[in-house]
């Protein structure tokens, strides 16, 4: 992955933008959910952690630290949580030297991971950050077929004196998912139009079981996760 392609330019107005996200109550699923498969979890790292929203809610229960590639949402999520470790890292290949009773991947970002090795990859690199017994838990980007491309999606907000609007249109290309966010950004300064072009690759659900399985883990699936996407619970032996 390129650090230069993940919002390296809207970094700043993310909060803005998912404010609509219930992150004190996906925290609370998190925790049950660790709670079930590992009573006695006391550490966790947040791979691809974004701003550190949901590390805020974990930090009262866990020690968290946290992974992810663009240094702007490590600097956030480091003030967010300033009793964790926050690091700049790839997730399809990491080494802290530390290890967790848990990894957590939150907000379909395994979908950055492309393509199988990297997905393959991106798991080995959980298994080998866990401690004996640990669990990783998984939130899936869409499946093949309930992509549906040419459909428009627009968000507003505002934040720090700007106004912000994001608008784009899904495509495909081939098993990747094609987001080209268009960005508006008004504020006393003046209007600052910008882009940015995310991809998601589709894992299929036995794309997902198999890359779990190849890399060491029992897995399990729960069909509507946190918000309608799903989740897997990988568990180590």
């Amino acid at each position: 992955m390129n650090a230069d392609d993940i919002f390296s330019k809207s970094a700043l107005w993310y909060d803005a933008i998912y404010a609509w996200k219930d992150y004190r109550t996906e925290a609370s699923k998190i925790v049950e959910l660790v709670r079930e498969y590992r009573p006695e979890a006391n550490s966790i790292l947040d791979v691809a952690c974004g701003s550190g929203q949901h590390d805020r809610f974990l930090a009262e229960q866990f020690e968290v630290d946290g992974l992810d590639i663009n240094q702007e949402f490590v600097r956030l999520a480091q003030e967010r949580n300033r009793k964790g470790s926050y690091q700049v890292g790839d997730m399809t290949r990491f080494e802290l030297g530390k290890t967790y009773d848990v990894v957590i991947c939150l907000f379909s970002s395994i979908g950055y991971a492309r393509t199988k090795a990297g997905l393959d990859s991106t798991l080995r690199c959980f298994r080998q950050h866990l401690n004996a017994g640990g669990v990783a838990i998984v939130e899936p980007w869409l499946t093949p077929e309930r992509w549906n491309p040419g459909i428009v999606q627009m968000t507003t907000a505002e934040s720090s004196g700007a106004k912000i609007c994001r608008m784009t249109v899904g495509n495909r290309d081939g098993d990747d998912s094609v987001l080209l966010f268009h960005y508006l950004v008004g504020s006393a300064k003046g209007v600052n139009h910008f882009t940015e072009e995310h991809r998601l690759h589709l894992f299929t659900r036995e794309e997902m079981n198999d890359a779990f399985a190849a890399a060491g883990f029992a897995v399990d699936y729960r069909n509507t996760g946190l918000i309608g996407r799903g989740l897997y619970i990988g568990r180590v032996g």
